[in-house]
């Protein structure tokens, strides 16, 4: 019972309850079972998994969740793109620039403070935009961002100035890009006009690469999904077996359905905009599993999403297969472990990003 009650918890009990729950596993008769909680609404957003609860998961449990949380990490990266196709190359390229202001000379810094600024404001929104639409524009002028490019590649970043280059429109002039890209389909002209049929939008370049590694943590998920009691018939005789529970697996063959539609499909559909750190709650990895019907169903979130709190890191740990054909040795997922939340939000988001776009285990 108290492993079911665990399990709930993290997993979301607003998913859980769209089924009917099996039996609980049995308890033995020296153990008093533990009541469970008063049931959780639906809308509710899923609580943090604290470190001593944490703990007291099995191993599998523990891998559930964190490729889980790898899942919407890498599902939020997927929506920067989005914002505007080339919101991942303005992040990356600032990020570069950014990286090299330990060595630059201070009369060559004097837009990297506008270029934190705006970082913050684009991580923030998750794209180009702020949350009423308006562009973010860029606070320093591009004599100022070309002086500092240029003095990045004189210290190890070379190829900087270029890149900005072909972005200076995006960052510094409010007339380029005023609004987010629509990518609903485009109107055919009317009827007895010689106009062309509008192109449709071609997808942001990355989105697919990105849209397969968020399909990835979702499969390795599926590993991990909890045994249940549930009754099954052999010969002719009904028994009680553990298997896969239903309710996961439905969620996550959601979800990879979900992510097997066309790369514009996708971008169209309503429900995208579940893929959003800010609406998945306190624990991300539950709350992508528990919007699984609503993104299958094109269902779109409501309001404006909130502030991403700081969130706790989750730390794999690997090991050799015993399984390995031969002397070859395959290294798989043998145990996670709870650590603290980073210090800062532009720490999370840099880790975020990194994890986010990755297919590797985060080994430390």
């Amino acid at each position: 019972m108290q492993r079911r009650w665990v399990m709930t918890w993290i997993l979301a009990t607003g998913l859980l309850a769209q089924a009917p729950s099996p039996e609980p596993p049995s308890v033995p008769v020296t153990q008093a079972p533990k009541p469970e909680p008063p049931p959780t609404p639906a809308t509710e957003a899923p609580k943090p998994v604290e470190a001593k609860a944490f703990e007291q998961l099995r191993p599998s449990q523990r891998k559930l969740v964190y490729t889980l949380h790898r899942a919407a990490l890498s599902a939020h990266e997927l929506g920067t793109y989005r914002s505007h196709p080339r919101a991942v190359e303005v992040r990356t390229a600032l990020g570069e620039l950014l990286a090299a202001k330990p060595v630059l000379p201070e009369k060559a810094s004097a837009s990297l403070p506008a270029v934190e600024a705006y970082l913050t404001q684009l991580r923030a929104n998750r794209g180009l935009y702020d949350a009423t639409g308006a562009k973010l524009l860029l606070g320093c002028t591009w004599k100022e961002l070309q002086a500092a490019a240029r003095a990045a590649a004189k210290v190890g970043h070379p190829g900087l100035e270029p890149r900005l280059l072909k972005l200076k429109g995006l960052l510094f002039d409010a007339k380029v890009d005023a609004v987010a890209p629509g990518w609903a389909e485009p109107e055919a002209p009317a009827k007895g006009k010689k106009a062309k049929a509008a192109k449709a939008p071609a997808s942001p370049e990355g989105f697919a690469e990105q849209k397969a590694i968020t399909a990835l943590w979702v499969k390795r998920a599926q590993a991990w999904v909890e045994n249940t009691p549930q009754e099954v018939e052999v010969n002719g005789e009904k028994k009680s077996r553990r298997l896969p529970d239903p309710v996961q697996t439905k969620a996550l063959n959601d979800l990879l359905a979900w992510l097997d539609k066309e790369d514009l499909v996708l971008l169209r559909d309503p429900a995208f905009g579940w893929l959003d750190l800010r609406r998945l709650g306190a624990a991300p990895g539950a709350g992508l599993l528990a919007r699984s019907a609503d993104l299958a169903a094109g269902k779109a979130p409501e309001g404006v999403p909130g502030e991403l709190a700081l969130l706790p890191t989750f730390e794999p740990v690997l090991g050799d297969s015993k399984f390995a054909p031969g002397e070859e040795k395959r290294a798989v997922l043998m145990e996670v472990k709870q650590g603290p939340a980073p210090a800062t939000p532009a720490e999370q988001s840099a880790l975020f990003e990194k994890l986010g776009r990755s297919r590797e285990l985060d080994v430390r």
